[in-house]
């Protein structure tokens, strides 16, 4: 573990390792220095252990194998979003690089269809292990971890956390929800969900989370009601993830995977899967290589916002295809062309620090 140092640097990098557990939905805290990390971090295990548990995803005949780079796996959450009814509102995969220095959102809709005649949000509605079983045929890679997260539980903590600089001001939790069910379709929704926590996480960074016990056991008390976790989601693999990780809340990325309508719900675009899939594989996400989705205004501070983006929360003109672009279905390198969405386009964009 980094000794501490005069200038801060050191606490940052803490509180941000700490902070980055919001995005794979187990705690959203931010500590002060390096003397509280042990403490805070068995506290996370502990209450991580207590989470509500759900039956993870077992081996099946061809399940993607886990991206090994030096040694190290990169991790894949599949985070599903759902309302106070249970019904799936937005689906995200959170991937943790191996390097543990890069995270990416990948935003998915739930009407999408992948490759079975069921939309995510059908499949969850029966069985949340199928709607995982189906991302993973679709991305060509292995969840390692089903996230469930209720989003009005969710608006709870934002309010603990007084609230997160969002769609060009400070929202509450109230009018998070209200921003992210206003918007026009599915994609956009679940854009704004990865946008929604990329903010709370760049909120937690800036060392607001957490400045005493008390508050910590707030965030705690609020949080946890609305997380399920799969049962191999332990607390002391949470505890390792927070000390290994060196994500940085500016650099978080928002990537939606493009869709086309299809007769029964969304199809994801080819090129653009493509592209995924070979992200996803190689454990690389550049960050001009991705579909273009303008996303929510997102501030670590009052002066910081998203780089690009000149309508928060609502949508932008879309992108021509490049002419650059694979033949459909075949691979295609990171930093390809971007291909048409039927949503408003973008590209995956990453909170921009100002003075950082």
């Amino acid at each position: 573990m980094d000794p501490m140092t005069d200038n801060g640097t050191t606490g940052r990098r803490l509180v941000e390792r700490l902070a980055i557990g919001v995005l794979i939905g187990v705690v959203a805290i931010s500590v002060g220095g390096a003397a509280l990390l042990a403490v805070y971090l068995n506290r996370i295990g502990d209450a991580a252990d207590g989470l509500d548990r759900a039956e993870a995803l077992g081996a099946y005949p061809g399940r993607p194998e886990p991206v090994v780079v030096d040694g190290m796996n990169a991790v894949n959450y599949l985070l599903m979003a759902r309302d106070s009814a249970g019904e799936l509102e937005a689906v995200l995969i959170a991937h943790l690089s191996a390097s543990r220095r890069d995270l990416t959102l990948v935003a998915l809709p739930v009407d999408l269809l992948p490759g079975t005649s069921q939309t995510l949000a059908a499949s969850y509605a029966v069985d949340p292990l199928r709607t995982a079983k189906d991302v993973e045929q679709l991305t060509g890679a292995r969840m390692d971890h089903q996230v469930h997260l209720g989003l009005d539980g969710f608006a709870g903590v934002v309010d603990i956390l007084g609230g997160v600089d969002l769609g060009g001001g400070r929202l509450d939790g109230a009018q998070v929800r209200e921003r992210i069910d206003a918007a026009p379709d599915d994609l956009t929704r679940s854009a704004w969900t990865a946008d929604l926590l990329r903010a709370t996480l760049a909120r937690a960074s800036m060392g607001v989370a957490i400045t005493d016990p008390n508050r910590f056991d707030k965030v705690m008390d609020t949080l946890t009601p609305c997380l399920t976790v799969d049962a191999g989601l332990t607390g002391d693999e949470v505890r390792l993830t927070m000390v290994e990780s060196r994500v940085k809340a500016s650099e978080v990325l928002t990537w939606p995977l493009a869709t086309v309508p299809g007769s029964l719900g969304e199809v994801a675009d080819p090129v653009a899967l493509a592209r995924l899939r070979a992200a996803l594989a190689t454990d690389t996400f550049p960050p001009d290589g991705g579909p273009e989705v303008v996303p929510a205004t997102v501030t670590s501070t009052p002066h910081t916002s998203v780089a690009g983006s000149t309508t928060p929360m609502g949508p932008a003109s879309p992108v021509p295809a490049s002419t650059s672009a694979p033949a459909p279905g075949g691979t295609s390198s990171p930093g390809a062309g971007s291909s048409p969405t039927s949503v408003a386009d973008g590209r995956p964009t990453a909170t921009s620090t100002a003075g950082r």
